[in-house]
């Protein structure tokens, strides 16, 4: 899928977007631990999601799953640490 995208997140934080209104922030981060990928979502200092997924797939797609309706609800992008690796459909 990804050549060698899953070792180079090995063990670090990654943000995949971070979103802000008013005085308030999201970030959503993935991290892949020994075994499957944890994605996690803070609401300032304060954990507010965390789930497993065995591959890196599902974890992008309920990442994006959780910030379309929060876009459209007001919310506006601020920059995550680097582009989400996609997977290209021919």
């Amino acid at each position: 899928m990804f050549d060698g995208a899953a070792d180079s997140l090995r063990g670090e934080a990654i943000t995949l977007w971070h979103l802000a209104r008013e005085k308030d922030e999201l970030r959503c981060f993935l991290v892949e631990p020994p075994r499957g990928f944890w994605l996690g979502v803070e609401r300032g200092h304060d954990l507010v999601l965390s789930e497993t997924y065995p591959s890196l797939e599902p974890a992008l797609v309920r990442a994006e799953s959780l910030k379309a309706p929060l876009v459209a609800d007001g919310w506006t992008d601020r920059d995550a640490d680097g582009p989400v690796p996609r997977r290209i459909k021919p």
